[in-house]
């Protein structure tokens, strides 16, 4: 996959890419998109802080509008996982780690597609909160 404009966006429960994944994408405390370049060097594009949203959608259309091609989630609901496959924003299942660790699986192909909703006992038993 072409690399170039490539932004990736994370649920985060903090600002900086040494912080961890969100466990949950709703509840995170920050979105993050990382803007990665031709030679994959990471650089962040935009720090959000989940202040709460109205409905599931509106952070799904805060990511389109700031051009995030490939999502990284810990969990996340059939609502928003709906939304990001109808914006054409791909989803993957992130693992418990820094931001940078799960943009870096990424890069190397070693993140899963996500293929439905995740949230539930399946992201309780893989994250930490």
């Amino acid at each position: 996959m072409n690399q170039i404009n490539r932004i990736i966006g994370i649920p985060s429960v903090g600002p900086e890419l040494s912080d961890t994944i969100s466990a949950h994408f709703g509840h995170c405390e920050y979105f993050i998109g990382i803007k990665v370049n031709e030679k994959n060097n990471l650089e962040k594009a935009f720090t959000l802080q989940n202040e709460g949203h109205s409905g599931c959608m509106e952070p799904v259309i805060n990511m389109k509008e700031r051009n995030v091609t490939d999502m990284i989630v810990g969990g996340i609901g059939g609502r928003p996982y709906m939304g990001f496959i109808q914006m054409g924003i791909n989803l993957y299942q992130g693992v418990q780690g820094s931001l940078r660790a799960n943009v870096e699986l990424l890069l190397e192909g070693k993140l899963k597609p996500l293929g439905g909703p995740s949230c539930g006992d399946q992201s309780e038993r893989a994250y930490v909160h």
